[in-house]
């Protein structure tokens, strides 16, 4: 790296594969627990869409891919909104949640599926195929509105696993320096 060059900034591989585990152990909670609580259903859905939210964000701006780039940075930001929402009434509001996941699983659908047809990505049929679940997914939350909790728990636990079953594998297939960590330019000799 020249001396005036700037290190690529980026979501390290390690934060993508934390981030989908977290996500994936989220929703086999959600499955293993059917019957927990609405408030312990809408605590753990709103602290994982904003960490996912957060994720989105973070790895869009540090992307040197410029396609989808701010339809990335809104849709985690709609779902670090949609988190707080969900967090501030966890125990009022199962139609909130039920919007607030239903619609977020869509626009993050919709989004990878752009994503995917826009080219410049060397995942594409993965990301497709996460999309399409998201959106798959998310249309029978926001049809179903008044599904039981423990429906409701097992349809959000899968698309957590799902989603987190691609954000590992997403972070596992990242290669490069930016895969590892942050670069820290080091002057040349």
């Amino acid at each position: 790296m020249a001396a005036g060059d700037r290190p690529p900034i980026g979501v390290p591989a390690w934060a993508v594969v934390a981030c989908g585990a977290i996500s994936a152990i989220a929703g086999v909670l959600a499955i293993a627990y059917p019957k927990i609580t609405l408030l312990a259903l809408a605590l753990i859905s709103g602290i994982n869409l904003m960490i996912l939210g957060a994720l989105a964000v973070g790895e869009a701006l540090g992307d040197e891919d410029a396609d989808g780039k701010t339809l990335r940075v809104v849709l985690g930001i709609f779902a670090v909104l949609g988190g707080i929402v969900v967090l501030r009434r966890p125990g009022e509001t199962l139609l909130v949640l039920v919007v607030a996941l239903g619609a977020w699983l869509i626009v993050s659908g919709l989004v990878e599926l752009v994503r995917s047809l826009l080219g410049g990505t060397e995942r594409r049929v993965l990301v497709a195929f996460g999309g399409v679940i998201d959106v798959a997914l998310g249309i029978v939350v926001l049809a179903l509105p008044e599904i039981s909790l423990r429906t409701l728990a097992t349809i959000v636990g899968i698309a957590f696993v799902i989603h987190g079953g691609v954000l590992v594998a997403r972070g596992l297939r990242r290669k490069g320096p930016a895969a590892t960590s942050l670069q820290v330019a080091t002057p040349s000799p």
